[in-house]
């Protein structure tokens, strides 16, 4: 995160939006739940936001830490953790990503989905991210980060166009929601800025409008890899979608999945 997205203020705005946004999306909470069950737990999320993959992990029975700069998101992974019968099971952290300090350091198993690693737009952020995750692993602990693919067709395609990204009806306000983005990319610095504008109109009339702003910093597989490397993984395999298939240029996702040394 850049000096001006350390603050939780950007990402607290998100949070009327959130859940809707990610509504419907599976395919990384089934990938990751396979994964969880294979490594063994205790589980740490690095990001979990409103609990959308934290809170199905610990109905599942798992014990899991979550660790997320948004207070504001987090109360919304509370909310639902308060309706759960293994609610004990989860434990929610605020801190930043790179200096969160957990009593603890022997999770089994850390994950890191949503492109939530890009929201740090410098290598040295990005890096100092894994070498904190890397400290609370135990031995042999595994690793799972989801990014996007910078696919540099289609990035370029869409710079600097208006596009109209989502629309829904949020269930607890009747509002209809439209969601538009723009993304500007500049290649050289790797960074994708991006604003997405919630636009909320009501049954009586009235409309509201949120703009939410932040940079992503994107990478490439072979940084991505040297990156786990440098902060003391040992990289087992690169996917191009959570169903495990094999990473390709046109691929949408771009998943590193890495362990820590039994020995360091």
């Amino acid at each position: 995160m850049n000096t001006n997205m350390e603050s939780h203020e950007i990402f607290d705005r998100f949070a009327r939006f959130y859940d809707d946004d990610y509504r419907g999306e599976q395919d990384d909470i089934e990938a990751i739940a396979l994964l969880a069950a294979e490594y063994g737990d205790p589980l740490l999320e690095l990001g979990c936001g409103t609990g959308r993959v934290l809170v199905p992990l610990a109905a599942a029975g798992h014990t899991i830490s979550g660790v997320d700069i948004s207070r504001t998101l987090m109360d919304g992974a509370a909310h639902k953790l308060a309706q759960l019968k293994q609610a004990s099971r989860a434990t929610l952290v605020q801190a930043d990503l790179r200096t969160f300090d957990l009593a603890r350091r022997d999770f089994a198993f850390a994950f890191c989905t949503s492109n939530t690693l890009m929201h740090f737009v410098t290598a040295d952020e990005q890096l100092e991210v894994l070498r904190n995750t890397w400290r609370h692993l135990r031995p042999g602990g595994h690793l799972f980060i989801d990014l996007f693919n910078p696919d540099i067709p289609r990035l370029l395609a869409i710079n600097g166009s208006l596009e109209l990204a989502d629309q829904w009806v949020d269930n607890q306000t009747g509002a209809e929601v439209q969601k538009w983005s723009v993304r500007t990319i500049d290649l050289a610095e790797q960074l994708q800025e991006t604003l997405f504008i919630y636009e909320e109109t009501f049954a009586d009339g009235r409309s509201r409008r949120t703009n939410c702003p932040f940079t992503l910093r994107f990478l490439w597989r072979s940084e991505a890899e040297l990156m786990l490397r440098l902060a003391g993984f040992l990289v087992e395999d690169v996917w191009g979608d959570f169903d495990g298939s094999p990473y390709l240029s046109e691929s949408e996702h771009l998943i590193l999945l890495a362990r820590k040394p039994l020995s360091t």
